[in-house]
């Protein structure tokens, strides 16, 4: 299994997975008598939750220097590698502001509106494509 996708399983999966797990209560079967403390009293049920701690892999690489780098090193690293993100397709500033606007938007990444268009200049610096005519390889229709 590659870097990135382990990295997306750890991230995104197994988060998942333990929380349905959690919800859905204990996969084995309970033995002895299944009625509940509350149940017994007449008391209403609590609901308990189990404590759980998930430790993220942390990124070693930083962004390279340049005029944004601060903003890359402080926001995207919060869920991204800079690797996953230095590997990405070339892309324009327009294409780059989009995606940042999806992480944004669609994803709850805390980047203030303000440094969207500071940030899309510093990706596209390190990672851009000058031609906005040709498809790009993120959606394969220019935008």
């Amino acid at each position: 299994m590659n870097t990135s996708l382990s990295n997306v399983v750890l991230i995104r999966v197994i988060p998942i997975l333990l929380g349905i797990a959690l919800a859905a209560g204990p996969a084995w079967p309970s033995t002895g008598d299944s009625t509940t403390a509350a149940e017994k009293t007449g008391a209403e049920p609590v609901q308990s939750w189990a404590k759980l701690t998930v430790e993220f892999p942390i990124s070693h690489t930083a962004f390279p220097p340049g005029n944004g780098a601060d903003i890359a090193n402080g926001q995207c690293l919060i869920c991204h590698s800079a690797g996953m993100v230095l590997r990405q397709p070339p892309l324009t500033v327009d294409e780059w502001t989009g995606e940042i606007n999806k992480m944004r938007n669609s994803f709850g990444a805390p980047l203030p509106a303000d440094q969207v268009a500071a940030l899309a200049r510093y990706l596209h610096s390190i990672n851009g494509r000058q031609d906005s005519s040709s498809p790009s390889a993120v959606d394969g229709q220019g935008n």
